[in-house]
């Protein structure tokens, strides 16, 4: 029995989780989020030995009985990368068999019941992945436009909206209303104003998604295309990432994940749907049950040359108690 590790660092939270090979999860940990080009490596990887140190403490393990690692980190766009934050991660956890991949990696691993697939993670940005049986990786990372990054992107078009349907480029919008209250504003040219003033924070963009699920919930229009428009959008990049990797000619998973697809209205899953029943049929949408962190231990059990398939058949055992589900 060999003892295996997970890690997942977001620019939100570092989390790791330590198990056996055989699916029995020991020890969960967890930190601060980081983001080694944004933050600095060394600021990074404290937050990684923190969570690590907690969950062997909690394991009851020490670091010298782990065999494999397995990362997903956030900011790992370039090929360079890779290697970089291996070095780091062997520097600081002495483990030899690591394997480090982008962040979204691990969030299709954590949904798909398969070691390939593809992952759609939107939450305050977006990103696609897909990985094909060979085992060959393509991250989207820069290549996906301002204009439909996640989060912060839906707020700035829930404004958008407003404005055009001011000026008459759009029909009339709850989103209005909404803004106008949301923002005290007395009118949209206000509203306009602290947009160019830059006075609406990305903070406050972030915000505006639960705003715009709460019109289209309430029979929006405008608010509802924008919902579809995106979803189109995603599967677009999902359908060119196939592509790539020569796997629209065999059954894969897509995995949804991130907090914008918590949205409770259809239409954003529903313009995925379409784009890829237009290229992709054999593709299957499943909604990620279990957290990224997941998908690291699954990969660490992969990496040690072990069938994961026993791993998602205990998680259900694990998952309350290492709050293992996405919420």
């Amino acid at each position: 029995m060999k003892y295996v590790m997970g890690i997942d660092q977001g620019s939100s939270k570092t989390y790791a989780i330590v198990g056996d090979d055989g699916g029995n999860v020991l020890g969960f940990g967890k930190s601060y989020g980081a983001c080694h080009s944004n933050t600095g490596m060394k600021y990074a990887m404290k937050a990684v030995k923190e969570a690590v140190n907690e969950a062997l403490q909690q394991a009851g393990l020490e670091l010298t009985e782990i065999d494999t690692l397995a990362a997903g980190m956030t900011g790992m766009d370039w090929e360079f990368e890779e290697e970089l934050l291996r070095e780091e991660l062997e520097q600081l956890t002495h483990i030899r068999n690591i394997a480090v991949v982008n962040d979204c990696i691990i969030a299709m691993r954590a949904g798909s019941s398969r070691p390939y697939g593809a992952v759609l993670c939107a939450g305050s940005g977006l990103n696609c992945a897909a990985r094909n049986r060979d085992g060959k990786e393509f991250v989207y990372g820069f290549y996906i436009e301002e204009e439909y990054q996640g989060g912060s992107a839906l707020g700035k078009a829930c404004i958008k909206a407003v404005t055009d349907s001011y000026v008459g480029m759009e029909e009339k919008t709850m989103l209005t209303e909404m803004l106008l209250k949301k923002f005290d504003c007395k009118d949209v040219d206000g509203l306009l104003f602290k947009k160019v003033t830059e006075k609406i924070s990305l903070e406050d963009y972030l915000s505006l998604p639960i705003v715009l699920e709460e019109a289209a919930h309430m029979g929006d229009k405008v608010s509802k295309n924008i919902w579809y428009r995106f979803g189109k959008q995603f599967g677009r990049y999902v359908i060119a990432a196939m592509k790539r990797m020569d796997m629209l000619g065999y059954e894969a998973e897509v995995v949804l994940s991130g907090s914008i697809f918590k949205c409770k209205e259809p239409e954003l899953r529903q313009g995925v749907e379409d784009e890829l029943k237009r290229e992709a049929p054999l593709a299957k949408i499943v909604d990620a049950v279990y957290e990224p962190i997941v998908g690291a231990y699954l990969m660490a059990v992969e990496q040690s040359g072990k069938e994961s398939g026993i791993v998602f058949r205990n998680l259900e055992k694990y998952s309350s108690s290492f709050r293992l589900k996405r919420v």
